[in-house]
């Protein structure tokens, strides 16, 4: 991205941004540098390193060292709590526009060392590869416009949480535990819905390793859900019957991918079907066979790209047709491709830091800025037209203005 001075209206809407998000911040100073750093991860040219966005905000190499270590201690050393900006966050995303859904995503950053906080090895479901890498899953609100990260789980492995010196460098709290991600993202949907109306959560594989589980988990909270599952994944079908006592008999446990056949075309004009579906009865164990109430009926969606391509298959409480479901996978499309423009633009694949409250203060900011700039996008003020020299953010030196 190429930097250019910040005209009036672009500087005051940061500002004014910062101030909204921020305004939890005790200290002027800290609300000074929520601000810097927001401008530094919208104007840096390339990688978001602290280097760079300190060079987009001074005025000079000597200044920018000084900035560089001021954001530093404000990211990695001051201890501020990262949740209510988040809040703000998630009031901001949808804003008068109606929710169309809550939709998750795993980020998977690779990196080199071993001192990142978090770095380990795992299967990439992108790549297809075991990669050492930084992990983390994402929630979104999507609408009809986009959609826009409001709350992110680091996922730890027992290396971090079980080495009670590795675990005191990286200042990763006492009552935080390895958890896979279908958890964390359960975790961030009841701190969502503890304040904002219940959406339909949308989520793929790789962030809802077990959707089963995940889904029986967000029945209980009353949440609706479209998760993907695997080709394999047991279901039991329901055979729609002209007679019975329920106008419906229950069949044993199939593989998903059992139930729709793949079917060649009459003719080369015939379109293929771009969605399919059928209905099932909902996960978890059989009941005892004894006179009850028809159990609630869940949908089975085949997406077909295709004769012959891949397929993906996803459940849902949802009684939403054809045309409701591809608007709520479109939601997880849109998700995917906020993750793609947060790498590339916004720093998330830039973080080096060693501290888990750096990281989250981190994912914080970049998750502001998406925002903000997304908000400039549409009033037709350009994210590259975000570098600033602001004498706000200079210290002279006096690194404690940053904690």
């Amino acid at each position: 991205m190429d930097s250019q001075p910040l005209s009036p209206v672009g500087e005051a809407a940061v500002s004014r941004f910062a101030e909204q998000v921020f305004a939890h911040l005790g200290r002027t100073d800290q609300r000074r540098w929520a601000r810097a750093y927001l401008q530094g991860l919208l104007a840096a040219p390339g990688r978001k390193s602290l280097a760079n966005m300190a060079a987009s905000l001074a005025t000079g190499p000597a200044e920018a060292a000084t900035v560089s270590l001021s954001l530093q201690q404000f990211i990695n050393g001051s201890p501020w709590d990262w949740r209510p900006a988040r809040r703000v966050l998630a009031d901001l995303a949808a804003g008068p526009r109606p929710v169309r859904a809550w939709t998750a995503a795993l980020t998977v950053v690779p990196k080199r060392g071993d001192q990142v906080v978090g770095v380990h090895r795992r299967f990439d479901p992108v790549t297809g590869r075991t990669v050492k890498c930084q992990a983390a899953t994402g929630l979104f609100v999507a609408t009809d416009r986009d959609a826009v990260p409001v709350n992110w789980s680091l996922l730890l492995d027992p290396s971090w949480t079980g080495d009670p010196q590795r675990r005191a460098r990286a200042r990763i709290p006492e009552d935080i535990a390895p958890h896979p991600a279908g958890e964390l993202l359960a975790g961030m949907v009841d701190r969502l819905a503890a304040h904002h109306p219940v959406a339909p959560l949308v989520a793929g594989l790789d962030a809802a390793d077990d959707p089963i589980r995940l889904a029986a988990a967000l029945a209980r909270r009353s949440v609706p859900y479209l998760l993907e599952v695997r080709g394999g994944q047991a279901v039991r079908p329901v055979l729609q019957a002209t007679t019975g006592r329920h106008g419906r008999v229950r069949q044993g446990a199939v593989p998903a991918e059992s139930l729709f056949p793949r079917r060649r075309p009459r003719t080369s004009a015939e379109p293929q079907p771009v969605l399919r579906g059928t209905p099932v009865l909902p996960p978890g164990p059989v009941a005892a066979p004894r006179p009850q109430p028809a159990a609630p009926v869940h949908r089975l969606w085949a997406r077909c790209d295709g004769d012959g391509g891949p397929r993906r298959y996803w459940l849902t409480d949802l009684a939403e047709d054809a045309p409701g479901v591809l608007a709520l996978l479109d939601a997880a499309s849109a998700t995917r491709s906020t993750v793609d423009r947060l790498g590339s633009d916004f720093g998330l694949l830039d973080f080096s830091g060693r501290s888990y409250t750096g990281w989250h203060h981190h994912m914080t900011l970049v998750s502001a800025a998406y925002a903000l700039g997304r908000d400039l996008a549409v009033r037709d003020l350009s994210v590259r037209d975000l570098s600033v020299r602001d004498p706000a953010v200079r210290v002279g030196g006096a690194l404690r203005d940053s904690a």
